[in-house]
């Protein structure tokens, strides 16, 4: 999925909306997340007690964090949060009023969809009836299409942990090839006993924080969390007088097929996708200032994840800036690039990358790369690229850029 670099239209971000553990409106999130808040605490949603660790990032807004909505519906957190960040992103793009929805469309990525609610539910001791509206992932796309009147391409793609910037790149598919002007994209997930319970098995949970590229790293910690952009078409924004706050350039998406929960050892997946949406932007490795990495902070991930961008940026002499997220949000699986990008628009407006405030001493496999140390780095960021990479070998890479007419 990477079409050619002169194809039109070019896609551009006019709004973004987002839940997560560190805020539940853009600017409280970004002033957060660029001072180094930690959001892993104890867990107060499930009883975490035999477990290797108590800790994970929850969403803590009480008009979404509760077991019932505002209204005492019984609407899955994760669908709350979508709505939530999907009203906030049209309203940001100022696209809530629209008179005609015929080509908006909706295009979630998520790992858990709503599965999380039956522990939900269980845990109340309410009985499952028949035909329960709520159990059917494709509720997070036809949730908010329903609630503002979106009337364009309604789906949701499970691609893993790549899923919100594999969401984001067939959103961008939708309206370069004339589908859709404008397109809500991103990703979803709440946080799951079912997904602490995997990450146990696989012994791959830290003990007290996420510490990417750390040279004592332990493992990843769950979160939970929404990013929604809104794509549309430059010609299409730009008729309207839309505020354009960056251009999706590039983008690609791959599954290297090695195995069910590793990465190919060479890396092949995340080489072809940071290679195929850097060819599709028309950039090459040296105009990237800043790397979005997927850095989970699990000893297996951030040495070959390091390793591999290394080898891609290091022959042409570019060494950009490269931080994580997740040492601070946890990782919210179907959520976490979506709301990663949401970071990289950021970068971009505002001249400042978050840095890795978790970060003791860096892997000396790691020592190739410029680990922003700290809570972040102020500098100028006109491309930024942000890495996926999840369970079935599913990589995606996004490239944003500063918006030039």
């Amino acid at each position: 999925m990477h079409p050619d670099a002169g194809a039109s239209p070019r896609v551009v971000v006019t709004g973004m909306g987002c839940v997560t553990p560190l805020g539940t409106e853009i600017d409280e999130f970004w002033a957060k997340l660029t001072s180094g808040a930690v959001a892993t605490e104890e867990v107060t949603r499930f009883d975490t007690s035999g477990y290797p660790t108590r800790l994970a990032a929850e969403i803590k807004d009480p008009r979404l964090a509760g077991p019932l909505d505002e209204h005492g519906h019984d609407v899955p957190r994760c669908v709350r949060y979508v709505n939530h960040a999907a009203e906030a992103a049209l309203r940001d793009a100022k696209l809530l009023d629209q008179s005609d929805t015929r080509r908006t469309g909706v295009l979630l990525g998520t790992v858990m969809g709503t599965r999380p609610h039956v522990e939900e539910v269980r845990r109340r001791g309410r009985e499952f009836g028949s035909g329960e509206d709520w159990d059917n992932p494709g509720l997070l796309a036809l949730a908010p299409a329903r609630a503002f009147g979106l009337r364009g391409p309604r789906e949701v793609v499970a691609a893993g942990c790549a899923a919100g910037n594999t969401a984001l790149s067939m959103a961008a598919d939708r309206i370069r090839s004339g589908r859709a002007d404008v397109m809500l994209a991103g990703g979803a997930d709440e946080l799951s006993e079912a997904v602490f319970r995997l990450f146990t098995t696989l012994r791959a949970l830290a003990p007290d924080q996420v510490r990417p590229f750390d040279r004592e790293r332990q493992g990843m910690l769950p979160g939970e969390g929404a990013g929604i952009l809104v794509l549309e078409s430059e010609d299409h924004a730009l008729r309207r007088g839309a505020t354009i706050l960056a251009e999706l350039s590039g983008y690609a998406v791959g599954a290297d097929a090695h195995h069910m929960t590793a990465p190919h050892p060479e890396g092949r997946g995340m080489l072809a996708c940071m290679r195929d949406s850097l060819a599709m932007a028309g950039l090459t490795p040296g105009d990237v200032d800043y790397v979005s990495a997927h850095g989970t902070g699990t000893p297996a991930n951030d040495a070959l994840e390091a390793a591999v961008t290394q080898a891609y940026f290091g022959p042409s002499g570019a060494r950009p800036a490269v931080s994580s997220v997740k040492g601070m949000l946890g990782h919210a699986q179907g959520g976490a690039s979506a709301v990663e990008a949401i970071a990289c628009v950021r970068a971009i407006r505002d001249g400042r990358v978050p840095g890795n405030p978790t970060l003791r001493e860096p892997d000396e496999k790691c020592a190739e790369l410029d680990i922003v140390r700290g809570t972040h780095r102020d500098m100028p960021v006109n491309v930024a690229l942000s890495n996926a990479f999840g369970f079935g070998g599913n990589t995606s890479t996004v490239v944003f850029g500063r918006y030039e007419s």
